[in-house]
């Protein structure tokens, strides 16, 4: 038996083996992407709605007050007050 039999019966064996949910998820995804390419390439973008607009600037939003929340999240030396620090470790700092 040379490799195009082995390689055929290989494929005639496969047909009728079930496919896992996890794999024909995959399949499906994948079939969802193509389409939505194909659809951008054949119509182009697009418009974006309002409502995309406006949650897309909400998020930037959010996140720019969880910034501001957060200014203290390394323990940052410059938030220190320099009096409690040594005299030695000021003058290291100072001009």
């Amino acid at each position: 038996m040379n490799n195009i039999d082995l390689i055929r019966q290989a494929v005639e064996n496969a047909k009728d083996a079930p496919i896992s949910k996890g794999l024909s998820n995959l399949i499906q995804e994948f079939k969802a992407e193509k389409m939505a390419e194909d659809l951008i390439v054949e119509h182009g973008l697009l418009e974006a709605t309002q409502k995309e607009v406006e949650d897309e600037v909400s998020e930037f939003a959010s996140a720019e007050d969880k910034a501001e929340e957060d200014d203290d999240f390394d323990n940052d030396e410059n938030l220190k007050d320099m009096k409690l620090v040594s005299p030695l470790m000021r003058s290291i700092f100072e001009d």
